[in-house]
């Protein structure tokens, strides 16, 4: 049975249990205040007819009538008339001495005792009566004093209490079965959209989540699925990603061998089975010794992934002013020699760093930066909240948005004609990026295509003596 059948039902159940049970209280307390209100009325008018009577008994005594059947029965009339009652009065053989004509007879014998009033309810022909009974002592008579009062209103009244009962039960139940549809709805609704959700995640729809509308439980379970599918999404994409780079990292590798030994092979059996002018040979010899100078640097290149990655490094205390010093002395010649101006700030700062590496690694993206078509580069440096920031900028070919992603992949290339012309096997900002990695910070890449590029270098630093004063 489903979750919504289950509520449906309970609901349904303790909705007509508990409206069951309170009409049938409300019914019943109605019929025994009434009864009892009766019950009140009936024994203070049944003590008033036996004094009556009884009183009229004495008298006659008193006076010297020695009747006192006659007198007894007389009394009764008399009261009858006065109270406007039915009066029974038996001998205690049983033979009636009188009785209204309003009175059912016989009646029965139940209740009846000598030391006080006695009632019993009792029906006859469908109509209900409350009867009074009490023994009445008086000289040498003793007789049974019986008074009856019409109780059928209280059994009709209860009766049209429990007809209207039934009806605005079936009118509650009827709203209710109602409203329990919908709030069964509005209770399992959310669980069916979370279980269409993992359905539709199962098939692969991995971007499938829940509309979460409330705060309470299934709220709460609805934001643990959609934090558990997007990391999972997450997950996914890595995965895929993981294994398009493996697979653009193998093609990528077997082009850059396929293409170098092509020529190297083909401008060797050239030289080796043609007769060559000397220039020719020259030429070909140049082919053979530029693609070698290719294959090398790929080899280098690729030898220093596996070792960055298989390592490690003890890095040491350096002042970044004259680490930015001594790049600057390294990097003139090269920049003078392709006339691209160069700009360093320096400021002081102390951070943990393997010297060769992190060298590498800046050399790197100013390399890189001069390469782009910029007509000058500059290297920036700054200090905020216990970081030591290091930027390059170029104004140059800057690189395309839908690039920016994948430019540390090993092998990737935004330029693949220019890095192939230089030499590049586009390795360099993976390397960089690895690099970063092992000085616990990344590449931030900043760029724009036809405005440059601004690479952003973030390392801990550390404090200094005039720092601790």
């Amino acid at each position: 049975m489903k979750l919504f059948s289950k509520l449906y039902l309970v609901i349904l159940i303790l909705v007509t249990v508990a409206l069951s049970f309170t009409e049938y209280f409300i019914i019943n307390v109605s019929f025994n205040s009434a009864l009892n209100t009766q019950v009140d009325s009936s024994l203070k008018q049944h003590q008033l007819i036996k004094y009556a009577i009884q009183s009229d008994m004495l008298s006659a005594i008193q006076t010297g009538n020695e009747d006192i059947l006659e007198v007894a029965t007389e009394a009764a009339n008399s009261t009858a008339d006065v109270m406007a009652t039915d009066i029974m009065l038996l001998q205690e053989d049983g033979q009636m001495l009188y009785r209204t004509a309003n009175v059912p007879h016989p009646l029965p014998e139940d209740g009846i005792t000598n030391s006080q009033i006695s009632y019993i309810t009792v029906k006859t022909d469908d109509r209900y009566y409350l009867e009074m009974n009490s023994i009445l002592n008086q000289a040498d008579l003793s007789c049974r004093i019986v008074t009856l009062t019409d109780i059928t209103y209280i059994y009709n009244n209860v009766q049209s209490m429990s007809r209207q009962c039934a009806a605005v039960f079936l009118v509650i139940i009827a709203i209710s079965a109602t409203i329990a549809v919908v709030f069964s709805k509005f209770l399992t609704q959310p669980i069916k959209n979370l279980t269409q959700a993992g359905e539709a995640f199962s098939s692969g729809d991995y971007s499938s989540r829940v509309n979460i509308t409330s705060k309470d439980e299934i709220g709460e379970l609805g934001a643990v699925y959609n934090n558990m599918a997007k990391t999972i999404e997450d997950k996914i994409n890595e995965l895929e990603l993981a294994v398009k780079q493996r697979e653009d990292f193998t093609a990528a590798f077997a082009h850059e061998l396929k293409t170098p030994m092509t020529s190297i092979i083909g401008y060797a059996d050239t030289l080796y089975q043609k007769d060559l002018s000397e220039e020719d040979a020259r030429n070909a010899a140049g082919f053979i010794v530029n693609e070698g100078m290719r294959l090398e640097s790929l080899s280098f290149k690729l030898l220093e992934l596996m070792t960055l990655s298989k390592n490690d490094f003890l890095l040491e205390e350096v002042q970044m002013s004259d680490f930015l010093k001594d790049i600057e002395e390294t990097i003139k010649p090269a920049a003078a020699k392709i006339n691209v101006r160069t700009f360093f700030d320096y400021v002081d700062g102390y951070c943990k760093i393997e010297i060769d590496l992190f060298k590498t690694l800046v050399l790197n993206l100013i390399d890189n930066a001069m390469k782009s078509g910029s007509p000058d580069v500059a290297v920036l440096s700054g200090v905020k909240d216990n970081k030591y920031m290091i930027a390059i900028v170029d104004h140059g070919r800057g690189i395309p948005a839908e690039e920016l992603k994948r430019v540390t992949e090993a092998f990737y290339m935004v330029d693949k004609a220019r890095s192939r012309k230089e030499h590049g096997a586009g390795l360099g900002l993976a390397l960089c990026d690895k690099i970063a990695q092992i000085h616990g910070s990344r590449l931030d890449i900043r760029s724009a295509e036809g405005e440059g590029t601004a690479i952003r270098i973030v390392l801990e630093k550390l404090e200094d003596e005039d720092d601790e004063e």
